[in-house]
């Protein structure tokens, strides 16, 4: 892909899209970026979404969760951010996209989709896993552990969403 065919997107001094490896077009850090840092804010169009059946939970491929039937369909880099199993980063508060870990200059900047949906009958396939495919489901379905490890980088509404299928997981 040419640079005059990439989207028209702002000037970040964090961040750039370009081709990615995982699905299409990516964001990417342009310099080191440290644990807890902010990467980006997700901007775009506010939607209000109620799911009511397979076909309408895989609606809106790019939308981001923000809470019970809320979503944002982003522009900008929250557009290009793809899918990991291994995230570089995670959303604090519902569109601040924050560093998990320290990230290096031209690193895909990437989340776990299941950290912004809550939806049970929404899925993915995984092309962020060099293992084969595999299938992300909605927060309810993490292991505990990595739950507790994208902490506090997951949004408060699925937070609790997590807490009430999870009896057992105390989040501070």
């Amino acid at each position: 892909m040419k640079k005059k065919d990439l989207p028209k997107i702002p000037y970040s001094k964090k961040v750039f899209v370009a081709p990615s490896k995982i699905h299409g077009l990516g964001v990417f850090s342009r310099r080191e970026i440290r644990k807890g840092d902010t990467v980006f804010i997700i901007k775009g169009r506010i939607v209000h979404w109620k799911v009511k059946d397979e076909k309408t939970a895989l609606q809106g491929e790019h939308w981001i969760g923000m809470g019970k039937d809320l979503w944002i369909d982003p522009i900008y880099f929250g557009r290009y951010l793809n899918h990991s199993s291994s995230p570089s980063c995670g959303i604090k508060g519902k569109v601040t996209v924050c560093a998990l870990r320290s990230i290096k200059p031209r690193e895909e900047i990437t989340v776990d989709y299941s950290t912004t949906e809550d939806q049970v009958l929404w899925w993915m396939e995984d092309h962020s896993n060099k293992k084969g495919k595999r299938v992300v489901r909605s927060i309810q379905y993490l292991p505990v552990q990595k739950f507790k490890s994208y902490l506090p980088f997951i949004p408060r509404y699925f937070r609790r969403v997590y807490v009430r299928h999870h009896d057992n997981v105390k989040v501070r």
